[in-house]
């Protein structure tokens, strides 16, 4: 009689991890730990840092200017982090991102005393994002296991929802009783230890050249079309990574209410990804991407109604959730179209996709941040009209 429901329980999880993996798992376990200290206050921080310069819409848009040159940067570099992940290793490559950003946490403090360090900031981020997007996804998809790449990644965002939901509340505590100097402190030794698991071991690579100008050939080559469509559609995320948090801190008032806000968002959310994770291996990721598009579309729907911390938590939630419907059946197939062609040349193309797609949501903030004051409704609306790119993709 138990057998059955234990069953069930035991499919959603993932069974065959590599080594590679679950040394991924660790080491992805601690920096999410640390980034989810201070990710969620970072364009906080921004947007009060230019505030004392410039009125309400002006720093709205500083903070869009300031994203806007970390992207394009981020653009031109991320084949040569993919090259230097082909020559010396993934786990080599990640290792030297962390040391990138904990030099980005030294360049956004330093920003109160020295106002060019803004530059240095904005080229500093782009050279880690270059350094660890590349070899983290090419890393899972690798040695992740065909079959269970669903569960996999869902398992793995179970445990990252787990610290993210800490995170926010501990960095929050520290904000407000110490201030950013401590938390990026704080936040830099865990990113340091966070590399000991996956250089432990001594990866075991075969160096490989990777042609520059070809990854932005593949951006535009016929048979790639739809994909670099569906790919544009994370202009959406950086909408909801960057704006919202702004929005949820002046609803919030403060960094300990946006931080309790954010975790039980987490915790209230987290559970679903199992679910989410089984159905992508097991059904069409056709249709749960279907479905997890249509649903994700009503959450910035919902976001324009919201003015209350008790709705704009509850729409958090149910965005959380309408977003990983989206975002497991895309990585899975993503790491699945890596082992069976190209690793890195699919991951290059996906990460300069999304970044294109950024890009252009950001321009177009910036044109609405002309006409909108403040413009909050107009960039939900164009986070929803972008989310449905996410149409266009087919999974193979």
């Amino acid at each position: 009689m138990l057998s059955k429901p234990f069953n069930i329980v035991n499919s959603l999880f993932a069974h065959r991890l590599t080594r590679q993996v679950r040394e991924l798992y660790t080491a992805t376990l601690i920096l999410d730990f640390a980034v989810a200290m201070v990710s969620i206050f970072e364009p906080v921080f921004l947007y009060v840092f230019f505030s004392k310069f410039f009125p309400l819409k002006g720093a709205l848009e500083q903070v869009t200017l300031f994203y806007l040159g970390v992207y394009i940067i981020y653009l031109f570099i991320v084949p040569l982090g993919a090259k230097f992940a082909k020559r010396y290793g993934y786990e080599n490559s990640i290792a030297l991102a962390s040391i990138f950003q904990i030099a980005l946490y030294f360049f956004l403090f330093g920003m109160n005393r020295f106002y060019p360090a803004v530059i240095l900031a904005m080229i500093i981020y782009a050279i880690a994002k270059a350094f660890y997007w590349p070899a983290y996804h090419s890393n899972f998809a690798k040695f992740s296991s065909q079959g269970e790449q669903g569960r996999e990644l869902s398992n793995l965002y179970i445990l990252e929802a787990l610290v993210f939901i800490a995170g926010p509340l501990i960095g929050g505590l520290i904000l407000q009783f110490y201030g950013f100097k401590v938390l990026f402190l704080v936040v830099s030794v865990l990113i340091l230890v966070s590399n000991i698991p996956m250089l432990i071991t001594k990866e075991q690579f075969d160096p490989h050249p990777f042609a520059y100008w070809a990854a932005f050939r593949r951006l535009f080559a016929k048979n790639t079309g739809k994909k670099f469509l569906a790919h544009m559609g994370y202009g959406e995320e950086w909408i909801i990574l960057n704006m919202w948090p702004i929005f949820m801190f002046l609803v919030a008032s403060d960094y300990l209410g946006l931080g309790l806000i954010s975790a039980i968002s987490i915790f209230l959310s987290t559970l679903v990804l199992l679910f989410v994770g089984r159905w992508t291996d097991k059904s069409d990721k056709n249709r749960v991407l279907r479905y997890g598009t249509i649903l994700y579309f009503l959450s910035w729907v919902f976001k324009v109604l919201v003015r209350h911390p008790f709705g704009v938590a509850t729409v958090d939630v149910y965005s959380r959730v309408a977003k990983n419907t989206i975002a497991l059946p895309i990585t899975a197939d993503l790491y699945q179209e890596a082992q069976q062609g190209s690793v890195m040349n699919s991951i290059v193309f996906f990460e300069m996709s999304l970044v294109i797609g950024k890009i252009v949501a950001m321009l177009l903030c910036l044109i609405l941040l002309q006409i909108f004051t403040p413009g909050w409704n107009a960039m939900f609306i164009l986070g929803a009209v972008m989310s449905l790119f996410y149409l266009f993709f087919k999974a193979r």
